[in-house]
């Protein structure tokens, strides 16, 4: 999937926020993001971890889980990730994700690493849900990533 050019991400991005906005303290508002959307956002990212360069990333939503594959390069090596993530939100509002399986190549990842990975991925959708906003619930469905939310 190729990444969203940065006017439609921008767009995207205003459109969220925007809708956030319009919403009254103490309501309740539902985003619905596909999985083209999720793609191009994160592909947009150009996410780095540590010393490894990603790219061609893909988002599948199904299953009440999101798959993200990507290409992967670091230190001479490269080769295809896949990582499968629960999704869910915590006692306090905030997105949770779970990293149920990951792989680089055929090789399964540590558990150790997974436990780091598990933690970023949470500390940025945490850090992107802003402080305002209570996640009620997030959902899988129809190829798409449902957060039901609530305005403080």
């Amino acid at each position: 999937m190729p990444t969203m050019p940065p006017a439609e991400q921008q767009e995207l991005q205003n459109q969220i926020i925007d809708q956030i906005n319009s919403v009254a303290s103490g309501s309740t508002f539902t985003i619905e993001l596909t999985e083209s959307q999720l793609t191009g956002l994160i592909n947009g990212q150009s996410p780095s971890i540590k010393d490894a360069q990603a790219s061609n990333i893909q988002v599948t939503l199904d299953n009440n889980q999101a798959q993200i594959t990507a290409d992967i390069s670091t230190s001479g090596i490269s080769g295809n990730a896949k990582i499968v993530l629960a999704v869910s939100a915590d006692a306090q509002g905030k997105p949770q994700m779970s990293v149920v399986s990951a792989t680089f190549g055929s090789f399964p990842i540590p558990d150790s690493l997974l436990s780091s990975v598990t933690t970023s991925i949470n500390q940025g959708l945490q850090n992107q849900a802003g402080q305002n906003v209570e996640i009620l619930s997030l959902a899988i469905m129809d190829h798409k990533l449902i957060i039901t939310a609530k305005k403080n």
